[in-house]
C-alpha cells in the first residue's frame, strides 16, 4: 500500500521534494493545494510539471478516506459524514453549524482512531472496542472531505468524534500542528480543541511540551465511585489526581482548560453541584455542561426541570459556565453518538 501524502508534515516533505531534486517553495505550494485549494487530483497542481504531478501520483495515496454516507439533520442542519479506511474501516465526522451563540461558526469534530478502549458506558463508539490509531494523513482528510462535500470551510475544530486522542498523540498533534501552518488550512491555535477522558502522563507531557491548543477534559462525575463506573479510566488515572496535576502545572497564561461533564439523573444533584465548585476553585477553567444524549445505553437522561436546578446551583462559580446543545441527535452525530454505522455492537462490519 502507498503511504499518504497528507501523512508528511513540511519538514518531511521538504526532505522528500529536496531528494527530488524540487525546489524548497514547492513544498509549500503543495500544501496550498492539498489544503487550502483542496484539491482531489494530483494532475491538478497545475503550476507544477506534469513529470511531477505523476510522480506524486506513482508514489502517494492522496485522500486515504471514501465517503461512504452523508446524512443532514433536518433540525438544525447539522452534517455527519461516514467514511471508509483503505482498510475497509469505518470513521464518522460531524460538522456543527452556528453551535453556541457565535455567529457563523462552523465546527468540524473529528474523529482519531477507529473504535476506543476508554470502554466510556455513555459513548457508542466504545460498543466497537478499538481497532487502530488513524493515520496523520486520516485525521485530516476527514476536514477535505467536509469542506469539499458541504461547500464550507469551517473555522474551528474539536477532537471530539471517535476515538481518545491522547492515546494516538503523537498523529494528532501532528496533524494540530499541520492545520495551523499559515499555508494550508491556517487555522489559529485557539480554534483546535483536543479533548481528552484524562489519560494523566499524557496531559502531562502536553503541557510540558508547552503545545498552544485548546485542552478539554472530560468529567462526567464529581464522586470516583460513580465515574469508575461510567468511565473505566477513572481507576488507573484519579481525576482527583488530574486535578492537582493541573493546579500545580497549568500556565495561568494559557488557553482556559474546559471541562466537559455530560449530566445524567444521577449526577446532577446539589451535592454534585457543590463538589464542582470545590473542585474547581483553584483552576481557571471554563464549565462545558452537556446533556445525556439517547442512545444504546441504559443511563437515567434528566429532564429539563432537573438540568435548570443543577445549572442554577453553579451559577455562583467563579467560573464561565456554558450549556451545550444538542446538534444532530436524529442522525446519531450528537455527542456519544458517534459509531460508525457500517459497525455492529460487537464490532464487525454489518
Amino acid at each position: 500500500m502507498k503511504p499518504g501524502i497528507k501523512d508528511y508534515n513540511y519538514e518531511e516533505l521538504l526532505k522528500i521534494f529536496t531528494t527530488m531534486g524540487e525546489k524548497e517553495y514547492r513544498v509549500k505550494q503543495l500544501f496550498n493545494w492539498l489544503y487550502e485549494k483542496n484539491i482531489d487530483d494530483f494532475s491538478l497542481m497545475t503550476n507544477f510539471s506534469k513529470e511531477l504531478r505523476q510522480t506524486l501520483a506513482d508514489k502517494y495515496v492522496l485522500s486515504p478516506l471514501t465517503l461512504e454516507d452523508h446524512e443532514i439533520s433536518s433540525i438544525d442542519a447539522t452534517e455527519k459524514f461516514l467514511f471508509r479506511t483503505e482498510d475497509n474501516h469505518f470513521i464518522e465526522s460531524v460538522l456543527i453549524k452556528n453551535e453556541m451563540s457565535d455567529e457563523g461558526r462552523l465546527t468540524i469534530c473529528i474523529s482519531s482512531q477507529i473504535g476506543c478502549q476508554m470502554g466510556c458506558k455513555f459513548c457508542e463508539t466504545a460498543k466497537i472496542g478499538f481497532v487502530r490509531d488513524l493515520t496523520t494523513g486520516e485525521i485530516l482528510d476527514q476536514i477535505c472531505h467536509v469542506r469539499r462535500i458541504s461547500g464550507l470551510k469551517n473555522n474551528n475544530i474539536v477532537f471530539m468524534g471517535m476515538g481518545e486522542p491522547f492515546m494516538n498523540y503523537e498523529n494528532v498533534l501532528k496533524s494540530a500542528d499541520i492545520m495551523n501552518y499559515s499555508f494550508g488550512f491556517h487555522l489559529s491555535v485557539r480554534k483546535i480543541t483536543i479533548s481528552t477522558c484524562g489519560i494523566l502522563p499524557v496531559i502531562e507531557r502536553y503541557i510540558d511540551e508547552q503545545r498552544p491548543y485548546n485542552l478539554a477534559l472530560s468529567l462526567n462525575d464529581t464522586e470516583a465511585v460513580k465515574r469508575i463506573i461510567n468511565m473505566p479510566i477513572e481507576k488507573k488515572y484519579p481525576f482527583q489526581a488530574i486535578a492537582e496535576m493541573l493546579n500545580d502545572k497549568f500556565p495561568a497564561s494559557r488557553n482556559r482548560l474546559t471541562i466537559e461533564y455530560v449530566m445524567r439523573k444521577d449526577n446532577i444533584s446539589q451535592d454534585d453541584a457543590r463538589r464542582l465548585k470545590k473542585m474547581f476553585k483553584y483552576s481557571r477553567v471554563k464549565l462545558n455542561l452537556i446533556p445525556l444524549n439517547p442512545g444504546k445505553h441504559t443511563l437515567p437522561i434528566p429532564t429539563q426541570d432537573e438540568i435548570n436546578a443543577f445549572v442554577k446551583e453553579l451559577e455562583i462559580m467563579n467560573v464561565p459556565i456554558s450549556i451545550r446543545k444538542s446538534m444532530g441527535s436524529d442522525i446519531s452525530g450528537a455527542c456519544g453518538q458517534l459509531s460508525g454505522k457500517k459497525y455492529s455492537n460487537s464490532g464487525k462490519k454489518d
